[in-house]
């Protein structure tokens, strides 16, 4: 649980910010509610409204508490992002979620469960492939977020299953999951 800052009442920058907190997580909680509904228009105009307000002040953690769900919410208005917020910002948000998962899946190489059942360890830029690939991404989106080459990642995921013993994304998020790293 996360704990929330003590707001000064003299301080109108605070207020300002408690406010905005606030309003954050009411529009995150409806966008998820009609999500779960499958009221897809009213969750991602309540999410837009939120991205909008978030972007403008940096917000992240509020989303990254939300887990997987919001993952799946985010996904499905990317393609949907207007002129009004860029595509980026959400980008940057599904970037920390899969940052986040990886540091559960592998806090450091050498110490961490993976590496412990992988048939050879894996490399810095295959950590990074597979926090993207367990996060949900795509080889052209897993290309675009690293600066490489669809065919470097191609690569790499090929590479990752090989060490992971694996021959699928799903059976690789499930092997990374089934050790209840994330």
């Amino acid at each position: 649980m996360l704990k929330t800052p003590i707001l000064r009442t003299d301080d109108p920058s605070s207020q300002h910010k408690g406010r905005t907190r606030s309003d954050l997580e009411m529009l995150i909680l409806m966008a998820l509610l009609h999500f779960t509904q499958q009221r897809q228009s009213q969750a991602w105009q309540r999410l837009r409204e939120a991205l909008t307000l978030a972007y403008a002040e940096g917000y992240q953690r509020l989303f990254l508490d939300e887990g997987e769900q919001m993952v799946a919410l985010l996904r499905a208005v990317l393609p949907t992002i207007g002129k009004e917020l860029p595509d980026t910002y959400v980008r940057t948000l599904l970037l920390a979620f899969a940052r986040q998962n990886l540091e559960q899946v592998a806090p450091s190489a050498a110490g961490s469960p993976v590496a412990a059942r992988l048939i050879e360890p894996l490399s810095p830029q295959e950590h990074r492939v597979l926090r993207l690939l367990v996060a949900g991404f795509s080889n052209p989106e897993i290309a675009e977020a690293m600066v490489v080459s669809n065919n470097t990642v191609k690569t790499q995921v090929q590479s990752i299953y090989r060490k992971l013993g694996v021959s699928s994304r799903k059976e690789a998020r499930e092997a990374v999951r089934g050790q209840h790293l994330l």
